[in-house]
C-alpha cells in the first residue's frame, strides 16, 4: 500500500509532458480561429456571389418586357416572361431560388450552401448562404 502511495505522490509531482499539454491546447486554439476565419471568409465570399447572382436574375427578368414601347413609349414588365428569364438565369448560374414579379418590378432569391474547410473537422459541413435582389423597369 506504501508502494501505491509513493507511486501515485510521484506521478502527482512530476512535471514531465506538462508542456505537451499547453502546446497541444494551444495548436488546437489556434487551428480552430484560423478555421473560423478561412470558413467565415468563404461563407462572406459565397454570400456575395450569391447576392450578384440574384441581382443579375433580376436585370435579365427586367429584359421581359411588353407594351408598346416604339409607338406610344409605354412599357411594362411581361410577367410570365421575366419570371422564366430570371428562373432561367438562376438555373445556368447552378442555383436554386424564388422570383416574384409584382407590377413592374422582379424580385429574385437565391439560396445556396457554402462547404467548409475547417469547421467540416469539428462537424460543420456546410453553411447556408441565402440573398435578395430586386429590378425595376423605369417606364418614364
Amino acid at each position: 500500500m506504501n508502494k501505491i502511495r509513493q507511486t501515485l505522490e510521484q506521478l502527482r509531482n512530476d512535471e514531465r509532458g506538462s508542456v505537451s499539454v499547453i502546446f497541444l491546447a494551444c495548436v488546437v486554439t489556434l487551428v480552430v480561429v484560423v478555421g473560423l476565419v478561412v470558413d467565415s471568409s468563404g461563407k462572406y465570399q459565397s454570400s456575395q456571389s450569391a447576392h450578384m447572382t440574384a441581382a443579375s436574375a433580376a436585370r435579365a427578368g427586367t429584359n421581359a418586357v411588353a407594351g408598346q414601347a416604339v409607338v406610344d413609349g409605354t412599357l411594362s414588365l411581361n410577367g410570365s416572361g421575366a419570371q422564366a428569364a430570371a428562373q432561367s438565369y438562376l438555373t445556368a448560374a447552378g442555383v436554386s431560388g424564388n422570383v416574384t414579379v409584382v407590377g413592374d418590378t422582379i424580385t429574385v432569391s437565391v439560396e445556396d450552401t457554402y462547404t467548409t474547410r475547417f469547421l467540416s473537422l469539428i462537424g460543420i459541413n456546410s453553411l447556408p448562404v441565402a440573398a435578395t435582389s430586386s429590378a425595376r423597369i423605369i417606364t418614364q
